[in-house]
């Protein structure tokens, strides 16, 4: 044997137990994934929770003490929301704070009650109708509208809302000037809403 063919022969006796051990294959089996994410929307109140007026000075505008409310506003929203705004708001529009003295028959109307978000611009009154978005006879004030693009789908802000009772004229038709001595108390509320 020359040494072309024990060479020959050596590569197929090499060859050989390669073959014998192929890789094998089984079958495939599948596996469904699925991740869902809801579109959500929420205010928290992080202070200023309660605030007040010990002594109301009359005919005059008054600040509440406690506050600013300082709140966080977070969603995450589906495509095609367009905006997302946050709203203060009471009630009633001729009762957002009512009397307690059953010989007084005034309560303070929301047009009295008066907003400045973060510090910035004028105290404007809460005396906005905004039954048609939240019902009832809801009277308030937008605080801010954020447009939503595809950058801030997911996202938060965090705005501090200083609040005023102004007693210095009329308000919803009332002469707040003349208000009597008394002691009023009413809820505030602080919702978003998202559009369309």
């Amino acid at each position: 044997m020359n040494s072309l063919t024990r060479w020959i022969m050596a590569c197929v006796v090499l060859a050989l137990p390669l073959a014998a051990s192929a890789q094998l294959n089984s079958n495939t089996t599948n596996v469904s994934l699925s991740a869902t994410l809801g579109e959500s929307l929420s205010v928290t109140l992080n202070s200023g929770a309660t605030q007040s007026i010990t002594s109301l000075t009359p005919a005059s505008v008054n600040n509440f003490n406690g506050g600013p409310a300082n709140v966080t506003t977070a969603w995450v929203l589906k495509p095609g929301r367009t905006a997302v705004a946050l709203y203060a708001y009471f009630d009633s529009p001729t009762s957002a704070m009512v009397h307690t003295d059953s010989g007084n028959t005034v309560d303070i109307p929301a047009a009295a009650i008066k907003a400045q978000l973060n510090g910035t611009g004028a105290h404007n009154a809460l005396g906005t109708n905004l039954a048609g978005m939240f019902g009832g006879t809801a009277t308030g004030l937008s605080l801010f509208s954020q447009a939503i693009t595809g950058t801030n789908k997911n996202s938060s802000r965090t705005d501090t809302i200083t609040l005023q009772l102004d007693l210095s004229g009329p308000a919803n038709g009332q002469d707040m000037t003349q208000l009597p001595a008394d002691t009023y108390s009413g809820t505030m509320h602080i919702r978003a809403q998202a559009t369309p």
